[in-house]
């Protein structure tokens, strides 16, 4: 046959108040007891008058507190946290520091502009690859604006004007050609009576090649006089 034991469990009172009677029982002022457990007076005020919302927003601190408390007046630490708990006093509390939890609060907030600092620098990054990639795969820019193509001339020399990209070199019949800071270029070469090819080629420093080949006829008077 099972033996049950019964223990009464006074709930008739409060536990502030009887934190309160157990320190005046021992003569204790509120501001002995805070110097011996270091607690805050509003907090020990607090929880004698009930008011657990004042309370250190932290389940941890207030569960301290109450087990600080009855070390001190000598209470069952179960039975006065089972009291604190039914009495509301870890209602709507996180488990962390306070500091912690608003920061936890305000995390959402700071997780979106976080996530948007992200996509910013990796929609930055892959404009500046595109970007560079764009430079690489492209062929320089080169265009002649002297000699037109078919053009006539009776000078054994022609003038080679136009532009291309500053950083890349510039070929004409294989001598190189001087391209200034805004990359444009004027210079001239030699040709022969007859019909020449000018081959102007343009490379950047990638092995991109951009060519123009233009023909140009030199009639000189020798030329002239050798056709009479």
């Amino acid at each position: 046959m099972s033996i049950f034991c019964y223990k009464n469990i006074n709930t008739s009172k409060h536990l502030g108040q009887e934190f309160k009677d157990a320190r005046e029982n021992k003569n204790l002022s509120l501001e002995y007891v805070g110097n011996i457990t270091r607690l805050p007076l509003k907090y020990l005020e607090a929880i004698e008058n009930s008011r657990f919302c004042d309370l250190p927003l932290s389940k941890s601190h207030r569960h301290a507190y109450i087990k600080e408390l009855c070390r001190l007046y000598g209470l069952d630490f179960k039975l006065s946290l089972y009291k604190f708990r039914c009495e509301g006093g870890f209602k709507n509390l996180s488990v962390s520091h306070p500091q912690l939890s608003h920061s936890n609060r305000s995390h959402p907030l700071t997780l979106i502009f976080r996530n948007l600092a992200l996509v910013c620098f990796v929609l930055f990054f892959i404009g500046y690859l595109g970007f560079q990639m764009y430079g690489i795969l492209t062929p320089p820019k080169l265009v002649l604006y002297s000699p037109s193509e078919g053009a006539v001339s009776n000078q054994a020399e022609v003038a080679l004007q136009g532009e291309t990209e500053k950083e890349s070199q510039l070929l004409a019949n294989g001598q190189e050609i001087k391209v200034n800071d805004q990359g444009k270029f004027n210079d001239t070469i030699l040709l022969s009576d007859g019909v020449n090819t000018i081959t102007l080629s343009t490379i950047k420093k990638h092995g991109k090649t951009t060519t123009i080949v233009r023909h140009v006829v030199v009639i000189t008077k020798t030329a002239k006089v050798s056709l009479k």
